[in-house]
């Protein structure tokens, strides 16, 4: 009886299957995940394969993810990059270095610091950062 009931309830249990998620970047720069090729107007940019577990979806667990990039990406070349060359630097950089300064600062200062004295380091990082 119980090998009977083993074997209906695995008539039951859905099969977990492998997908894939493909990342499309069409001419515009506009990038689409989908379950589908991408269209001939786009470009395929990576491939992500997963397989789903019956069991995380349960017990909380993130399924494993394996990565795989299109054949003309493996070795690193082609595709579009953009290199700075020079001294020129950039906003990202300019708000790391900011904020890089305050936290030099906040370390001479310790913690006899005054409200007055966070202001005026915060008010730097913001002018930089355009924010936080």
């Amino acid at each position: 009886m119980r090998p009977l009931l083993l074997i209906g309830l695995l008539l039951f249990v859905p099969h977990a299957q492998a997908e894939s998620l493909y990342r499309c970047v069409g001419r515009d720069g506009a990038v689409s995940y989908q379950s589908r090729a991408c269209a001939a107007r786009q470009r395929l940019d990576r491939v992500v394969e997963y397989r789903a577990e019956p069991g995380a979806a349960r017990s909380g667990g993130v399924p494993e993810v394996s990565r795989r990039q299109p054949r003309r990406y493996a070795n690193g070349s082609g595709g579009n990059r953009i290199v700075r060359v020079g001294g020129a630097t950039t906003a990202s950089q300019r708000c790391r270095a900011g904020k890089a300064k305050r936290e030099a600062a906040l370390q001479r200062l310790g913690l006899k610091r005054s409200y007055d004295q966070l202001s005026a380091l915060d008010m730097q990082v913001r002018a930089v950062c355009g924010g936080y």
